[in-house]
């Protein structure tokens, strides 16, 4: 995994990881339980859909920054909300600025999100399957200002 310059941006959004949930490194995952995504140029995720199923304890998602632009200009991130919840959460995001990656801290409605990436960097996120409902419509975006609405992706519980 590349490491990460150490900074607020990296501090503020590794705090927010652990209370969303971080992926456990000692327990071999089963495929279906993961998905790689790349965030690429162009303001957009290679993946549009998702699904995981309800038999998973965790699921994992791995991001890929696939550009060359430092976070500050093109930075990519995947942040998992209900769908209804959507929108407050970008809104109300806008007003935390960069440094917290346009992310309210603490905001319950975000049930996963990794930090903001730069080009060429990677992170991951697992959180409990549990939180989500089979039947409730969930999207996943990208928080950074002018790409929230064009990197949108849905995500489907099954099983």
């Amino acid at each position: 995994m590349k490491l990460l310059t150490p900074g607020i941006r990296h501090l503020a959004c590794c705090a927010a990881l652990a209370l969303l949930g971080s992926p456990a490194m000692s327990q071999p995952m089963d495929n279906a339980c993961q998905a790689t995504i790349q965030g690429q140029p162009g303001k957009k995720f290679d993946m549009t859909e998702l699904r995981v199923s309800k038999r998973c304890e965790q699921f994992t998602v791995h991001l890929v920054h696939t550009g060359k632009k430092p976070w500050q200009v093109a930075g990519h991130n995947w942040v998992l909300t209900k769908s209804q919840d959507t929108e407050d959460v970008i809104r109300e995001g806008l007003q935390s600025g960069p440094e917290k990656a346009w992310l309210s801290r603490g905001d319950a409605r975000i049930l996963a999100a990794t930090q903001m990436l730069s080009g060429g960097e990677h992170a991951s996120v697992t959180f409990p399957v549990q939180r989500l409902v089979q039947g409730e419509d969930y999207t996943y975006f990208c928080s950074f200002p002018t790409h929230a609405q064009p990197m949108r992706g849905k995500l489907i519980v099954v099983d």
